[in-house]
């Protein structure tokens, strides 16, 4: 007892810590052995398939539909949370040959707090509920009940239990296998790289040609792709002609028609859209940059808005120049691609592209300034104006 009364709170504060990180690192291991089990399913060796397959009945309990079966509850029980506590338990005890013993038994008591709640629930704990549809996960480290419904829905991907640590070191944070991406900008310097990267990575994309499947006054002829896909990718743009329409109204409209056209879906709908720094620095009075520099800025406006709404994941690309059509820089265009789709691949929503450091001071403004809803037009013949001041905002535009 006098053991207890000599705590100070710099040690107090030092068992949080501890506690935190035995919980971080005691998930991880049990991370990479529910990876592990995946990858028997697919073995050509039946005692793997068989050790793989005593996890399958966690996905047969929760379904890809995101149901619940109560027939496979017992299943679930045994052969998933019992052995998930079970590692969890066995990896923190083994901190009791390193550490002093109360943060260790403090870990172990939440751990089986956790298990017991389990337990008492019959596996429906708040990762695990029935779902008609799927919100985007919030901005966090932490596993949320919507992360872990993607592991469900994709079960190659989002293995994180607790935290997303393990999708972030092994990339496989977002799904791209099978999914249909509809791509714009294919023929430039960066759409062309990152279509065969996501061709490779197994998903099915299309393209969108400006002048052929759309224009800046009818995007209709859009809808027929955007209807069946699941990623938009926004990577198009001009630094000159029509730039404020290039890089700002066609972003808005082609993102809001997939929204209307998504509505209902079990997953939200994802859309990748390719900024630049010049959000963050100014023109130095070069006029081509400031023209570039408005439409840029007034997209982030309205990319803001979207990336804190749930009804859509949303990715905002903030790449360095690279070099291309319109003008030189440091990087290819593959490069900056193949860059993007790394941290993509692991979870990221704000993507930095970066070899100046620029798009890191440009997340500070990103995520602490506030944006504005899209602009609605005052009728659907009258094309969009991001550059429209924000008094003129009546809401976010609906698909016309």
């Amino acid at each position: 007892m006098s053991a207890l009364h000599s705590l100070t709170l710099a040690k107090l504060a030092s068992y949080a810590v501890q506690v935190a990180l035995l919980l971080v690192v005691a998930t991880f291991v049990f991370d990479c052995i529910h990876y592990v089990l995946h990858q028997f399913l697919k073995s050509r060796f039946a005692l793997l398939r068989a050790l793989g397959g005593l996890h399958q009945v966690h996905h047969d309990f929760y379904d890809r539909n995101l149901g619940l079966n109560d027939e496979h509850l017992r299943g679930n029980l045994v052969k998933h949370v019992l052995p998930e506590y079970t590692t969890q338990v066995c990896v923190t005890s083994v901190a009791f040959l390193f550490l002093e013993p109360y943060p260790v038994v403090a870990t172990l008591l939440l751990e089986t707090g956790v298990f017991i709640a389990t337990l008492l629930l019959d596996g429906k704990d708040p990762n695990h509920q029935a779902l008609s549809a799927m919100r985007a996960p919030p901005h966090t480290f932490l596993v949320s009940p919507m992360y872990h419904a993607g592991h469900h829905v994709f079960p190659e991907t989002n293995f994180g239990s607790y935290t997303s640590l393990f999708d972030c070191l092994m990339g496989t944070g977002t799904p791209l296998k099978g999914r249909r991406v509809v791509l714009t900008g294919a023929s430039g310097a960066f759409g062309a790289p990152l279509k065969g990267l996501l061709e490779r990575e197994g998903a099915r994309v299309d393209t969108l040609k400006f002048g052929t499947d759309y224009t800046y006054s009818d995007y209709s002829r859009a809808d027929a792709l955007l209807r069946d896909a699941d990623i938009l990718v926004l990577a198009h743009g001009s630094k000159r002609e029509q730039a404020m329409q290039a890089n700002c109204d066609s972003f808005v409209a082609l993102i809001e028609r997939f929204r209307a056209l998504a509505v209902g879906r079990k997953c939200p709908p994802e859309v990748w859209a390719v900024g630049s720094e010049i959000e963050a620095h100014p023109s130095f009075g070069n006029e081509t940059l400031r023209i570039y520099s408005a439409s840029k800025r007034a997209f982030a406006q309205h990319a803001w808005w979207y990336f804190r709404d749930r009804s859509l994941v949303y990715r905002h690309i903030v790449p360095s120049a690279f070099s291309s059509r319109m003008g030189p820089g440091l990087i290819s265009g593959e490069t900056a691609a193949r860059i993007a789709l790394f941290f993509i691949r692991r979870g990221f929503r704000y993507v930095p592209v970066t070899y100046t450091g620029i798009a890191f001071l440009n997340a500070l403004k990103f995520f602490f300034n506030k944006g504005r809803p899209p602009v609605a037009p005052k009728d659907a013949a009258e094309p969009l104006a991001c550059s429209a001041p924000p008094s003129s905002v009546r809401g976010p535009l609906q698909a016309r």
